[in-house]
């Protein structure tokens, strides 16, 4: 890691800053004063999300009178901002879109564009990085800036937010495609037309497969294969359950992948397993969200799904699984009572090791879904497929 000279030197930072540190002048709340989370954290955690990815830092936020601390080296990595740190004077220079902001170490004054603005929160060095506030660095330079209190996460975003994920409007009535199905046919059963169908569903061609789900627009009749018969418990189908990524979110179009062989085991004898879950694969960083309300009731390493947290829902009646993640958001502990559509990790490619493995596979959330009662794996490809209707939406809306 890059670090900058404090002592007699004026050094020009790059676009890649080394390891300058944002102070997030965000409103949080709790006690002033400056420190991390007291209580040890099950492993890597993030703060700081920009542009929907999970930024890590190499030093926790801090808070300092209501206010949020983070690295600003992320903001320059992830922003291409310029900065330069003037060690004489002890000021950082920050210069992005035409706009230049000037902070001064230790001091509540800051200048934008020669306009001089007093800081609730002056830039500070803290274990020999520096830290200067987010939201008023964030805002002068025209970024979005959300803090999320459930999570205890800054969201920043630096530049507009491109197409969301398709959402289907009529998605109460869900059919499941038998053999020798065409939506000509389906169409016709159900009292409703082939565009109204492939309309509904964003459909660009009229190619079917074996068991695919689609959802029949609003005025049709009731579906003669209804996605109920092809789950073990019809009330996983509620709209109280959110898909663990955003509308706002990338990822690959999954398929069934449960029940499929895996050949690395801990032991390593040439056994195979069988894939207790859905792998959705999914740049590194990106948010997940629990999908139920629920306690959460493991969290940490664990050799097969690498950092991971196991969520059982209020019912009592199931357990969710997410494996290989980067990082987990601040705080979580064993006990602590989640709710759908919160944050709780980032996507990663941990595990198949020991503590801290990672790169044994691409980038992915593993989601598994158990019954509570015995521990037996369900296979929650439907589910996902219906949850799939109702996404996080974004914060900046």
């Amino acid at each position: 890691m890059n670090r900058c000279l404090h002592k007699n030197s004026s050094r020009l930072w790059p676009k890649v800053l080394g390891a300058f540190f944002f102070c997030l002048g965000l409103g949080v709340t709790g006690t002033g004063g400056t420190g991390v989370a007291a209580a040890a954290e099950p492993g890597p955690v993030i703060s700081l999300v920009i542009d929907g990815k999970g930024i890590p830092t190499d030093v926790q936020p801090l808070r300092q009178n209501g206010r949020m601390l983070v690295p600003i080296r992320v903001i320059a990595e992830s922003t291409g901002a310029d900065v330069t740190y003037e060690a004489s004077n002890r000021q950082v220079n920050v210069t992005d879109k035409g706009k230049r902001i000037v902070l001064l170490v230790d001091s509540r004054t800051a200048y934008v564009d020669g306009k001089r603005v007093t800081l609730d929160t002056p830039a500070m060095i803290v274990n020999q990085r520096t830290v200067v506030p987010i939201r008023f660095v964030s805002e002068a330079l025209g970024y979005r800036v959300v803090w999320d209190d459930r999570s205890g996460v800054a969201q920043i975003q630096t530049k507009p937010i491109g197409d969301t994920a398709a959402v289907i409007k009529d998605a109460t009535n869900p059919y499941v495609v038998q053999l020798g199905d065409t939506l000509t046919e389906i169409a016709k059963r159900h009292n409703t037309t082939v565009q109204e169908m492939k309309k509904n569903n964003f459909l660009s061609s009229d190619e079917l497969t074996f068991q695919q789900l689609l959802f029949l627009p609003k005025g049709a009749k009731k579906a003669e294969h209804p996605l109920s018969k092809e789950v073990g418990d019809r009330r996983l189908l509620d709209d109280t359950y959110y898909f663990p990524f955003s509308e706002v979110s990338w990822y690959e179009p999954y398929g069934d992948s449960y029940g499929s062989d895996r050949e690395w085991t801990e032991s390593n004898n040439g056994s195979v397993r069988n894939h207790e879950g859905i792998d959705i694969m999914a740049p590194k960083g990106t948010p997940v969200y629990s999908v139920a309300d629920g306690t959460i009731n493991r969290v940490g390493w664990n050799t097969y799904g690498g950092w991971r947290v196991n969520i059982t829902d209020d019912a009592g009646l199931y357990r969710m699984y997410y494996a290989h993640l980067s990082a987990y958001v601040p705080g979580l502990e064993i006990g602590d009572t989640i709710r759908a559509g919160q944050l709780i990790g980032f996507v990663g490619d941990t595990g198949y090791g020991g503590t801290g493995t990672v790169g044994m596979f691409e980038p992915h959330l593993h989601f598994g879904l158990y019954k509570n009662s015995d521990g037996l794996a369900i296979d929650p490809y439907y589910y996902l497929k219906y949850w799939e209707q109702k996404k996080v939406g974004s914060p900046y809306s």
